[in-house]
């Protein structure tokens, strides 16, 4: 008997589906720790609206006249909109599996005859589900940050010596930040350079924790006085630099007078948050949160509308059941002049 669940046509469909595809875009550090937005349902394209004010101030004149009010070269009299996009790409999850390696934990929800998995009760295929998600939170967590379409061979980006390749292995169906990031800051087209361009404040290795301070010292001095006093404006940084950071912190004679606690994870009062997933030598600084104000976006959602989840034997002899989910996923930076990184990746020649 084939069992090939659309989850959309089931009766439990709507919360089981919003679950898995909120969970998994959020089981990863990035989410976790309040710095991407995830807008759902994206089928093809989500636009990433920025718009800005230019100078309006002039003279006073009892008769504004066009002369007056005409446009200038830094979008004088004018709302400048520029706009960025979300296209989630597609990707595979697949899974084999032997359901009778697993009876003697579903007895309270086991139906009479053969097992069979359509019949379980529908929090067994939850949990099931959300286990196989788990094991792909380290995918996603890393390619939110390296990730480039077509993998690391069309990166066009140097990585430092014994660091994260941009692009590596199977992060290869989107853009993620750091390539985006320096992509925008050498650019000179319009659209790539849209909503600015991201402030590249060194691009030195960490190697110690007086590296690393000197880096958040240069980073806060290059970023735009409009944002600083931003509550969601945060450092995200890995944990070898911050390791590093903070046992030179600890190290000097004059400890920070606040509670160390909460004192050592704060730079010029800002958050510094050490996440998995960004590289080494790299820190960003950034409004970034939970909210549609972050300027760190993922794009979600199913590649089919019809047969988002599919739960199958494996053929019609076999005992083996499969888990497959196709989905489609990409990331973006909404208003990358408002973005500051210092990043030993460099753009190749």
């Amino acid at each position: 008997m084939s069992n090939t669940v659309s989850i959309l046509q089931n009766g439990y469909g709507g919360e089981v589906l919003e679950d898995l595809l909120t969970y998994t875009a959020q089981g990863n550090d990035t989410y976790k720790e309040g710095l991407i937005y995830i807008k759902s349902g994206i089928q093809y394209k989500y636009t990433l609206p920025s718009i800005k004010l230019g100078d309006v101030i002039q003279d006073n004149n009892p008769v504004p006249t066009s002369v007056h009010g005409s446009k200038g070269p830094s979008g004088e009299n004018e709302y400048q909109l520029t706009a960025r996009h979300l296209i989630p790409q597609d990707f595979m999850v697949y899974l084999e599996f032997n359901p009778r390696d697993y009876e003697k934990y579903w007895k309270f929800a086991q139906p009479d005859g053969n097992l069979v998995f359509r019949e379980l009760d529908p929090r067994i295929q939850a949990v099931m589900l959300r286990l196989l998600i788990e094991k792909k939170n380290e995918y996603i967590g890393n390619a939110i940050w390296t990730s480039c379409i077509g993998g690391s061979a069309a990166s066009n980006i140097i990585s430092p010596a014994d660091s994260a390749i941009i692009g590596k292995n199977k992060e290869k169906y989107f853009d993620g930040f750091i390539k985006r990031a320096i992509d925008n800051a050498y650019a000179t087209d319009a659209e790539t350079i849209a909503g600015g361009q991201v402030i590249i404040s060194g691009n030195t290795e960490l190697s110690n924790g007086q590296a690393v301070e000197n880096a958040l010292y240069t980073m806060w001095k290059k970023c735009p006085k409009a944002i600083r006093k931003k509550s969601d404006l945060v450092f995200v940084i890995g944990w070898d630099a911050w390791d590093a950071y903070d046992q030179y912190i600890s190290d000097k004679q004059v400890k920070y007078s606040e509670n160390s606690e909460v004192n050592r994870y704060r730079f010029k009062g800002k958050k510094i948050i050490p996440i998995v997933g960004i590289p080494e030598h790299t820190i960003v600084l950034g409004q970034f949160s939970n909210s549609m104000d972050s300027n760190l976006w993922m794009g979600v959602d199913y590649a089919n509308d019809t047969e988002i989840l599919k739960v199958d034997r494996l053929q019609s002899n076999s005992e083996l059941f499969f888990f497959q989910m196709r989905m489609k996923m990409d990331v973006n930076i909404v208003r990358p002049g408002e973005i500051v990184v210092h990043t030993a990746y460099k753009k190749a020649p």
